[in-house]
């Protein structure tokens, strides 16, 4: 274990408890923009969010989660939620958001502490976690699991997204992508003080993709998850290892220093959230080994499976791209990166089979 200290002690238990998992000082934003014209790669066909509220929400005197939702009725594909942790002198931000306004409404929402970054924990490497780093300081700490910085390498440099230059909601117009590279990585654990508030960074093994990094605050029982845990928003598993995923659940599901979750997506939860998410992933487990006996392809599986309460979940229809990765996994074909090729096949087959219902 790598211990790295922070600031000078500024807790009180009487403040803690206080505050604990309360929801003090909330304050709420909004982006809007006109419809884009294209569905930018998105499962399902689903186009960007034009309208994504955002909310900096108190857990304790020194923990906040910074909380990104669409508009009801519009797709939560790369809205993600931020964490902020206050020392004495310096601010820990954790993970940077899907678009350059994104990270900059987070960083506007900071400045009220008047403190400024001095470190990113990146929870892993998927775009809306990471594309937001452009817009804190050059030079600024920035830390994940190690095969987390080995798929970052990999993206070189990656295209802007059209629908950056006309949706206010995501980028203004001139913003250009690029990748960030940690500069700081851990393979198992790495602790951090703020004060004398204990910040565990840790891989759990694999889960969402193959680096996740979970950060815990043992004394305030607070657990940021990333996407390992999506509370009201189906899971998407693009580059997961469902199996695995599963077994994370539950070894954080029996940790008795973790009470409030704060999920990559959807609202603050709690253990309950992530035992039905868990149960989300089951099903398709489940479903696809009983696929896999039956000779049924992913998209006709996806297709055929009643989804019950999760049919409400945001972007229910990932259910296809989900069970391509699962076929995949249980055939022993499975690897770091996503398949598009087959989630593509699948999502067409799944589509065409809706339609005819």
């Amino acid at each position: 274990m790598t211990a790295i200290h922070n600031d000078a002690p500024s807790w009180t238990r009487r403040g803690l408890l206080q505050a604990a998992m309360g929801t003090i000082g909330a304050v709420s934003v909004a982006a809007r923009a006109q419809a884009p014209s294209a569905a930018a790669g998105i499962p399902g066909g689903a186009a960007p969010a034009t309208v994504i509220h955002s909310e900096l929400r108190q857990l304790t005197p020194t923990v906040y989660a910074f909380l990104q939702r669409e508009a009801p009725g519009q797709s939560n594909f790369s809205i993600s939620n931020f964490g902020l942790i206050i020392g004495p002198a310096s601010l820990l931000a954790i993970d940077a958001g899907g678009g350059p306004q994104h990270a900059r409404n987070f960083i506007a929402a900071a400045s009220r502490f008047g403190k400024p970054f001095n470190r990113v924990v990146i929870t892993h490497e998927h775009p809306d976690h990471i594309v937001g780093l452009t817009q804190f300081p050059a030079g600024i700490e920035i830390v994940s699991q190690e095969a987390t910085r080995a798929q970052m390498v990999k993206m070189g440099t990656p295209r802007t997204p059209a629908y950056w230059a006309t949706n206010p909601a995501w980028a203004r117009p001139g913003d250009v992508n690029k990748v960030i590279l940690p500069n700081v990585t851990f393979k198992d654990r790495l602790t951090l003080y703020y004060g004398d508030m204990e910040v565990d960074v840790y891989w759990p093994g694999r889960a969402h993709t193959s680096g996740d990094a979970l950060i815990l605050l043992p004394r305030e029982r607070v657990l940021f998850m990333g996407d390992v845990a999506f509370f009201g928003v189906t899971p998407l598993n693009g580059s997961g290892f469902i199996q695995d995923w599963i077994k994370v659940c539950d070894a954080v599901l029996a940790d008795e220093r973790v009470a409030t979750i704060v999920p990559g997506h959807g609202p603050i939860g709690t253990k309950s959230d992530l035992r039905d998410m868990r149960g989300y992933l089951s099903l398709i487990l489940q479903t696809a080994q009983h696929g896999l006996q039956a000779g049924i392809s992913p998209g006709r599986a996806a297709a055929e499976l009643d989804l019950g309460k999760y049919a409400t979940w945001t972007d229910a229809d990932r259910i296809a791209t989900n069970m391509a990765r699962v076929y995949e996994e249980l055939r022993g074909t499975v690897g770091v990166d996503m398949n598009r090729e087959g989630a593509a096949q699948a999502v067409a087959e799944y589509e065409r089979l809706k339609a005819r219902r």
